[in-house]
This record gives structure tokens, sequence and C-alpha cells, in this order.
């Protein structure tokens, strides 16, 4: 993961900055923190703020603190920070290893959605197009409720061309989609090194990146409806899968 790109971010709420000031994939810039607030009070800031450099965190009066957001629910802490996406694709060796592919994915809560569902459905990262698709911002890394700080990001020229470097080593590439090919969703053996491949908002994924896939699965709706939004069908594949590695 040496080669990245740094997107500036602003966090707010203890759970998420607490997640990011802990985190390895964040750079944290400026902790601002409201004085006899919840968070000036929150034991595990206080202990994280205490091993970082004292000139980054600065305390304010209420006043002072509003100034700088716009938002209620901040429990008094704001950080100003900067987020990698990398586009250095990852190597492993593990054996239930796993990576979500976004193709074209350009609402940012959608992102920000995925990242929390994929950091607590033990997913290894998840990638994205670097055209065409939402990257790292504060709406996404505010929606994802701590998830931007534990999984890693990253950002792919060509999605068919990643699927080429994970195939080689031993992945096998699932695209999830609604055609008449596709297979029931349950029916998919997501066991082993797996690549999820989920399309955008409206147009889902490519017809490329579906004829190199190995397998083509979709979830079946009732009542005339169609398909399920990008975020809900990524945690139902993500909980699948983990159900059947837990096994």
């Amino acid at each position: 993961m040496d080669k990245f790109t740094k997107h500036r971010i602003s966090v707010y709420g203890i759970n998420g900055c607490h997640d990011a000031i802990e985190s390895s994939l964040i750079e944290v810039n400026r902790i601002y923190i409201e004085k006899n607030s919840p968070a000036y009070n929150h034991q595990g800031i206080k202990t994280l703020c205490e091993k970082i450099p004292q000139d980054k965190v600065t305390i304010l009066d209420g006043h002072s603190f509003r100034e700088k957001i716009d938002s209620n629910r901040s429990q008094g802490i704001l950080i100003k920070a900067k987020a990698s996406s990398f586009s250095s694709l990852p190597l492993t060796e593990q054996k239930n290893s796993c990576y979500v592919i976004l193709d074209q994915v350009q609402d940012p809560h959608n992102l920000g959605q995925i990242l929390r569902i994929c950091a607590g459905g033990s997913v290894d990262g998840v990638i994205i197009t670097d055209r065409n698709s939402v990257s790292m911002t504060s709406a996404v890394a505010q929606v994802s409720q701590g998830g931007f700080a534990k999984i890693p990001l990253y950002s792919a020229v060509n999605i068919n061309q990643t699927i080429e470097h994970f195939k080689k080593n031993d992945f096998w590439i699932t695209s999830f989609e609604n055609n008449i090919d596709a297979k029931d969703w349950y029916s998919i053996d997501l066991k082993g090194r797996s690549i999820l491949i989920f399309g955008g908002e409206g147009n889902g994924v490519s017809k490329q990146v579906l004829k190199n896939s190995d397998f083509t699965a979709t979830i079946p709706m009732s009542n005339n409806m169609n398909s399920l939004n990008v975020s809900s069908a990524v945690s139902a594949i993500v909980f699948e899968r983990l159900r059947q590695i837990s096994e």
C-alpha cells in the first residue's frame, strides 16, 4: 500500500473521531474539543489525545467551537484529517481473503454505508474506480461511522485489469447483477479468496466486467421490485459470506 492519494476530511462525533485518531489509515491534522462537552469528559478521547503532539489539540469554549462546525450532533469534538486511498492493489496469501469492488458507485452515502458494512463483515478492503465514482469525502467518512478508519480504500484505473490481478492470485470473481444467467446469491460458495463486485446506481455492473467474472449472482426480489440499493445488496452478500466462512 505504498502508492496513495490523500483526501482532506472533517469528522465529528466521539466514535468516529476516536476511530480516526486511533487508525493508521488516517493522518489527523487538528482536533477541536469543546470544553465540558461529552468528548471533553470522555476517557478514551483523553487517552488518545495524550499520545499525539499537543499542538494538534485545541480546547475551545462553546461559542468558538460552534463557529467551527455546523452540526448539533458533534458531541463536542471535530477533527480535520487526511484519509488515504491506495492505488497499489493488495497482495495476500490469506485463505479467506475478500475484497469488494464497486463499479462506479457515485453516492457518498452508499460508499459510507458500504465501508461500515465491510469493516463489520471481515472484508479486507474496498476498491473503487478512479473515474465516475465518489471517493473519500467528509460525507463518506461521517456516514461510515468509523468504518473509513478501519478498512483500506483502493482506487483502480481499470476494473478488468484489477480482476486479472486477483485471478492471478487465485481469487474467485463474483459479480452481482439481475440477469437471466445469474445464480441465486445463496447458492454461491463465497469461502476462500473472493472478489465481490457490485454495480453503481442505475447502470449496474458493466458488461465486460460481467464477462470476466467467474460467476454472476442475483438477489431475487418480490412484489415487482427490481433490485436493492447497492449498500443493501453489499450488506446481504458480505454477511452471507461471513456466515459461510464462520461455519
